[in-house]
């Protein structure tokens, strides 16, 4: 049985214009003293040129767009909760413009320097608006935060994560928004060359099966939180010539049992730990998996901790985690 793991523009109608001639205004009977048919088609002409005119100064005109909004001036105090977005804003050269970031943003290390404004589920409204920002770039995810902020006059960019297309647009997004085009041009060619198809050695005898744990507790094999369809780590395994045991669950990142570990049997299991860890605790990560000897992965010793904050960033560092998945993969050194 699946469990979720996570808490998983209009356009205007054509206004036809009002026609000239036609029936009058039902409902008016006429009457002695009545305007000759001349003055009425005089009268007729006067209102229908008044109704064409209203038309055209508040309605819309039929097979044409509304005319084009001013442009907004290029952001210069911006916000970021999320740390995959910080990351993005500092790689375009525009940490200059940050004033604040969330509370789990730790790259780079200026990044540590910005005022903080929480998390994503718990962001300090109060201090968002103390800094006067004139652009938030928030994910999806952050849809309350935007709600709060719009009535408030702080603009928002919401920024799609999930895939790697996502990421690489994410990169041209924000680099549009704030008037540094090429540098998102730059950083997502950047982006699609690190992470060009690199099949596993051997892959070719049969694509090896991987298991990506994305969060559980040390010291208790339960409640494992993998990687599923439609995420990131499922395109890189892709590129890899890999197989996501998971890749046909319901949700992108599902909690799964112990059973179901050994019915998918993998390969390969790479734990992935979104911060630096001592020896031992890689020991005891990779301890925690003997209970199930019977899984080809651990038979065979082939349970990989990857550890560090960019291992869980979708951000310009993926190239870092994919290279490391690679040599766990082949069980050599990266390239």
């Amino acid at each position: 049985m699946w469990r979720s793991g996570l808490i998983d523009p209009i356009l205007p109608l054509p206004c036809p214009l009002p026609r000239a001639g036609g029936e009058g205004v039902s409902g008016v009977r006429g009457r002695e003293g009545a305007p000759s048919p001349a003055q009425r088609g005089r009268a007729g002409e006067g209102v229908f040129l008044f109704l064409l005119l209203l038309a055209l100064l508040f309605g819309c005109r039929e097979g044409e767009p509304p005319p084009p909004s001013s442009p907004s001036p290029t952001p210069q105090r911006i916000v970021a909760l999320a740390p995959n977005l910080v990351e993005t804003l500092f790689a375009l050269g525009l940490g200059d413009r940050v004033v604040g970031v969330g509370d789990y943003a730790t790259w780079p290390p200026e990044a540590r320097e910005k005022a903080r404004l929480g998390g994503l589920f718990d962001a300090n409204l109060e201090r968002i608006v103390s800094l006067k920002p004139d652009l938030a770039v928030l994910l999806p995810s952050e849809k309350d935060l935007t709600d709060q902020l719009k009535p408030l006059g702080v603009e928002t960019l919401i920024v799609p994560n999930e895939t790697l297309a996502d990421i690489e647009r994410s990169f041209t997004l924000v680099a549009q928004r704030c008037g540094v085009r090429q540098e998102g041009e730059r950083l997502a060619a950047e982006l699609r060359a690190a992470l060009a198809p690199r099949a596993v050695p051997g892959a070719k005898a049969g694509k090896p099966k991987v298991l990506i744990s994305a969060g559980r507790q040390e010291g208790r094999l339960a409640d494992i939180l993998v990687a599923g369809p439609d995420t990131f780590y499922q395109e890189l395994l892709d590129r890899l010539g890999a197989v996501n045991v998971f890749a046909d669950a319901p949700v992108r990142y599902p909690k799964v049992s112990l059973e179901e570990v050994v019915a998918r049997a993998p390969d390969v299991i790479l734990e992935l730990r979104g911060q630096d860890l001592s020896p031992e605790v890689t020991r005891q990560l990779v301890t925690d998996w003997n209970q199930l000897g019977d899984v080809p992965a651990v038979r065979n010793g082939r349970v990989r901790v990857l550890a560090g904050d960019y291992t869980v960033v979708p951000g310009p560092r993926l190239p870092q985690l994919y290279i490391e998945m690679w040599s766990a993969l082949q069980g050599g050194e990266g390239p």
